[in-house]
């Protein structure tokens, strides 16, 4: 399945419009998590190809993005046969780095990209490939990451395998100052393996994201809680004071139902019940202020609405395989 970014909803016509969607408890919402979640173990790669290719993309990771710099290409998922035409500009999200194929044209057989000898591989989180037949041109720049919090993946699992962002609406036109530097960068001589490009590469990646997950309304998952009118302020709240003794009677009454009705439509949507969805949220921000802070293991603890450092630790062991301290001294590669 896959899905334009735009088509069908309305354009947001009006600048207030759109400032007031940029407010709403569900932009604020993907805001908190995707700032919160801290991807890791980012991969480049600047393509130029030639016609006759197809390449076809081991998948696996936890989501990809393909952007065309130059040119024209399509994408090919493996598992339905879901094809899609991109031109220049188009920005082709991935959630959840499915095996894939990129061609020139649909139908071509296609090579394994870990085949390809023509990939530059002297830096470990970039690379540069040449391949083709020497007929038209295209351009692209691939990202691809992982995270370390099982958050992200309830996230990119209510949304479709591949989402599109087309050059001409609106959601792709926020991107465009990324994708011009990208295209700089990518011109200059090593520009491959320049901090500016990783770095332009990984805003435009999180921006393509922003606008997939405001864009996708799931039937359930977290995105349909954030999505829920109900459910998002509660949410919100158990977000904004993570330290706070939450009860079912004040989260019910962010939401206007009664205490049954939450509680039912929360585990309906979420598969969890708000004090699980409370603990794995207070865990996510100690796992950031861990490697973010030099905060105390205990002040960490307290920060979040633990008063006993021990239960911290052992909450923290449950869900992320590692002690807290072992966790702050394994920083994985950026």
């Amino acid at each position: 399945m896959a899905t334009t970014i735009g088509m069908h909803a309305a354009p947001r016509a009006a600048e207030s419009a759109a400032h007031d969607a940029d407010r709403s408890p569900r932009a604020v919402l993907i805001a908190q998590v995707l700032d919160s979640l801290r991807f890791h173990g980012w991969f480049f790669c600047v393509s130029e190809l030639s016609a006759p290719w197809a390449l076809q993309l081991p998948g696996g990771r936890l989501a990809a993005i393909h952007a065309v710099l130059e040119g024209e290409c399509v994408v090919t998922l493996a598992g339905d046969g879901t094809t899609l035409h991109l031109s220049a500009g188009d920005v082709v999200v991935l959630p959840r780095d499915e095996v894939h194929a990129m061609s020139d044209r649909a139908g071509r057989p296609v090579v394994a990209v870990t085949a390809i000898a023509g990939i530059d591989r002297r830096d470990r989180r970039a690379s540069s490939l040449s391949y083709g037949g020497g007929g038209a041109l295209t351009r692209l720049l691939t990202a691809s990451f992982t995270a370390e919090m099982r958050s992200a993946q309830a996230i990119v699992a209510g949304l479709p395998a591949i989402m599109v962002l087309r050059a001409a609406t609106p959601e792709c036109k926020r991107l465009s100052p990324a994708l011009a530097l990208v295209r700089e960068e990518a011109a200059q001589p090593g520009g491959v393996s320049s901090a500016v490009l990783r770095r332009t590469a990984e805003i435009l990646f999180v921006q393509a994201l922003r606008e997939a997950l405001l864009d996708t309304r799931p039937a359930t998952g977290w995105l349909a809680a954030a999505s829920d009118s109900r459910l998002a302020p509660a949410l919100l709240a158990l977000h904004e004071q993570p330290e706070r003794r939450w009860t079912l009677v004040e989260l019910a009454h962010c939401t206007h139902l009664s205490r049954t009705a939450f509680l039912e439509r929360f585990q309906a949507c979420l598969g969890q019940t708000p004090t699980e969805y409370l603990q794995g949220w207070r865990l996510q921000l100690a796992a950031q202020r861990l490697r973010e802070t030099q905060d105390s293991v205990t002040q960490i603890a307290m920060s979040v609405g633990y008063d006993n450092p021990s239960a911290f630790a052992r909450a923290f062991k449950r869900l992320l395989g590692q002690s807290p301290n072992e966790f702050r001294a394994a920083r994985p590669a950026v």
